[in-house]
């Protein structure tokens, strides 16, 4: 996503939450439409799976990039980072997770509670 973004107007720098501010805007795991090239896409499959009917409260996205974790959009978006970096320990994500009681007026989605942390081994 990021090698096919021709303009950045969103005012961050950081190019990983460009990417990620994205793919929670365009509500879709591969947001680039249309698609590169060399990417096939079984576009039967693509609309039934391939969509984020909301915006997630955790999204879990490991990459080879510098471990992160980020509030984007009110979606705390981690990349736990890599187990093992060759024979040396590397990192992972760690979460701890609690719903709110639900808000006596019904309305809106139900709170959670998020801690995340990415711990070196």
């Amino acid at each position: 996503i990021g090698a096919e973004e021709i303009f950045s107007s969103s005012g961050t720098s950081d190019r990983f939450s460009r990417v990620l501010k994205h793919i929670l805007t365009q509500r879709s795991y591969y947001p680039l439409y249309p698609p590169h090239e060399d990417m096939a896409i079984d576009y039967e499959n693509f609309y039934t799976y391939a969509q984020l009917p909301v915006t997630p409260d955790v999204f879990i996205v490991p990459s080879e990039l510098r471990y992160f974790v980020k509030d984007i959009f009110g979606c705390v978006c981690v990349n736990p980072g890599r187990l093992t970096k060759g024979q040396v320990g590397g990192t992972f994500g760690r979460l701890y997770l609690r719903r709110q009681p639900k808000a006596m007026d019904g309305g809106g989605r139900q709170g959670l509670s998020v801690a995340a942390q990415v711990v070196r081994i």
